[in-house]
C-alpha cells in the first residue's frame, strides 16, 4: 500500500504549490573576491538565509533551476529569477554577493517583495574567525529571521555543511553531511534539510532517523516521518506520527494518511470514521477522498456503496488504473448490475487476477495543507467508545491504546484523562485532570 503515481501526482505538485506559498525563495550569492576557494560560500549563504527564513529548499530550488534548463549559477538575469521564484509560488526572492578579504566576510543581499516588485537591500561584514554564528545579530536585525544553528556550531562544520549539502542534492552523495550529523546531533536545519533529502531520494529508513530528531511541534517532520513509516510499512507508527500532525495542523492529508494506517492494521471502520470527518464542501470534493472512501467501503464489502462513491470519483477527476482496478474488484464481488460493471464500460476490464483492496488505498505526499479546522470528534468519540468497551471486557491494555490516540489528537481531553485516571491509574493523567479541575480531587492512585 506505497504511494501510487496515476492521482497522486497532481496532488504532489499542488500540495508543493501551497507549501511554498508566502515563503522566499534564495538563489546563491554571487563571489565578488575573486577567489574560487571560497565559491563554496555562494551557496553557505543561500542555506544560512534559507534556514534563517524557513525558506525554500535549496534542493526544490535547483530542480526549479533545471527545469527552467539554465545553469544553476550566479549568472541568471534577475527576470530569470522572478520567473522561477513564481514558479515556486514565491512571495519573496533574496539574492546577493559576498567577498572574503584580510580574514573578513562582508555580505550585501537584496531582498524583493515578488508582487509588489519592492527592494530592500542590506549589508554587513564579520571576521571570519567566528562565523557563521557573528552572523546572529545581522540575522535577526536585518534579514528579520532567526539564526538557526547551535551557537557552537563553527566555521568548519557550517563548510561540511554547505558542501555536503550540495553534493547531497546535485550527485546524491550523503557521505560527508551524514558524517556531520552523527558529530552535531543538535543542529536542527541540518537535520531536517538531510531528512528531507534523503526522504525525497528514496532512503526512508535513514531519513527518519534524522526527522526523529526535530521537535515534537516540527508539523512537516512529523508528517514526513509519517510518510517515512508509510514507506517502511510500519504502519503502527506512522499512525501516531500523523495523530500527532493533527494535534498541530488539522489538516487533510493526516487524516487521510491516518485512515490509510489504519486500514493497513485491519482497521477500516476505523478508517472510515476519519474520512468521515471530513465535510465535503459543495462542488470542490477532493478526488483523493472519494477515492479513499470508495476503497475503505470495499474493504468492509460494501459493494456497492463503494462502486457509487466511486462513481462520483470517476465523475470528478478520470478513470485512473487503480480505480479501474477497484471496479473491477467491486463488480466481480458484488454480483449486481451497477452502471460501472455493465458490458459497455471496457474501462473497468476485469482482470483475471483480482487485487488486494489494501493495495489500492492511495495515501497522500501533501503535507499540511493549511489549517482547515476539522472537526475531529467523532474520531475521540470512537475511540472512548473503544476504550469503555475494552475496560469492560477487562482489557486494561487495549484501552490505554485508545485513549491514548483520543490524547494523540486533544492531550486535555478531560474524559479520556477520566478514564485513564480512575480506570488504568495513570498517575500523569490524575495530574492533568486536577489542573483542569482544580476544585476538585483527582482520584488517589498511590499504591
Amino acid at each position: 500500500m506505497k504511494i501510487k503515481s496515476s492521482l497522486v501526482l497532481l496532488l504532489l505538485f499542488s500540495a508543493s504549490f501551497v507549501l511554498a506559498k508566502g515563503r522566499p525563495v534564495i538563489f546563491p550569492f554571487e563571489n565578488d573576491s575573486g577567489d574560487a576557494k571560497v565559491e563554496w560560500l555562494g551557496y553557505g549563504v543561500e542555506l544560512l538565509f534559507e534556514d534563517s527564513l524557513n525558506a525554500i529548499p535549496l534542493a526544490e530550488r535547483m530542480d526549479a533551476v533545471d527545469n527552467m534548463d539554465v545553469p544553476d549559477s550566479g549568472s541568471l538575469t534577475l527576470a530569470t529569477r522572478l520567473v522561477i521564484a513564481r514558479k515556486l509560488g514565491a512571495a519573496e526572492l533574496i539574492t546577493g554577493k559576498f567577498a572574503v578579504s584580510d580574514g573578513k566576510i562582508t555580505i550585501k543581499y537584496t531582498r524583493y517583495q515578488i508582487d509588489k516588485l519592492t527592494e530592500d537591500k542590506s549589508s554587513c561584514t564579520v571576521s571570519m574567525d567566528g562565523f557563521p554564528a557573528n552572523l546572529s545579530v545581522f540575522i535577526q536585525t536585518k534579514v528579520r529571521g532567526k539564526y538557526p544553528y547551535p551557537l557552537s556550531f563553527t566555521g568548519h562544520q557550517f563548510e561540511v555543511y554547505a558542501r555536503g549539502m550540495l553534493r547531497s542534492a546535485v550527485n546524491g552523495d550523503f557521505k560527508e553531511i551524514e558524517k556531520l550529523a552523527k558529530q552535531v546531533e543538535d543542529c536542527e536545519p541540518l537535520n531536517r534539510n538531510l531528512g528531507n533529502l534523503l526522504f525525497d531520494t528514496g532512503h526512508f529508513g535513514k531519513a527518519l532517523e534524522y526527522l526523529k530528531r526535530l521537535p515534537k511541534s516540527d508539523i512537516r517532520g512529523l508528517f514526513r516521518s509519517g510518510m517515512c513509516c508509510v514507506q517502511l510499512e510500519n504502519y503502527s507508527d506512522g499512525l501516531i506520527y500523523f495523530l500527532h500532525t493533527l494535534k498541530f495542523s488539522r489538516d487533510m492529508s493526516s487524516v487521510v494518511n491516518a485512515a490509510g494506517c489504519l486500514l493497513a492494521l485491519n482497521h477500516p471502520e476505523e478508517a472510515a470514521t476519519f474520512l468521515q470527518s471530513l465535510q465535503e464542501k459543495g462542488e470542490g470534493v477532493d478526488p483523493l477522498l472519494l477515492y479513499d472512501r470508495s476503497v475503505v467501503a470495499a474493504a468492509m464489502e460494501q459493494w456497492v456503496p463503494a462502486l457509487n462513491i466511486l462513481s462520483r470519483y470517476t465523475s470528478s477527476f478520470r478513470f485512473t488504473d487503480e480505480a479501474k482496478q477497484l471496479a473491477a474488484l467491486c463488480c466481480g464481488r458484488c454480483d449486481c448490475n451497477h452502471p460501472l460493471c455493465a458490458d459497455n464500460q471496457p474501462a473497468v476490464g476485469i482482470s483475471e487476477k483480482q487485487p488486494d483492496v489494501l493495495s489500492l488505498y492511495q495515501f497522500s505526499e501533501g503535507e499540511s495543507r493549511g489549517n482547515e479546522a476539522l472537526d475531529l470528534k467523532d474520531i475521540k468519540e470512537l475511540y472512548l467508545a473503544k476504550a469503555a468497551e475494552s475496560l469492560k471486557n477487562g482489557s486494561k491494555k487495549e484501552a490505554v491504546d485508545a485513549l491514548q490516540k483520543v490524547l494523540y489528537l486533544d492531550p486535555l481531553q478531560k474524559d479520556a484523562l477520566k478514564m485513564l485516571c480512575e480506570h488504568c491509574q495513570d498517575k500523569d493523567a490524575c495530574k492533568k485532570l486536577a489542573k483542569l479541575a482544580p476544585h476538585r480531587t483527582a482520584p488517589d492512585v498511590r499504591r
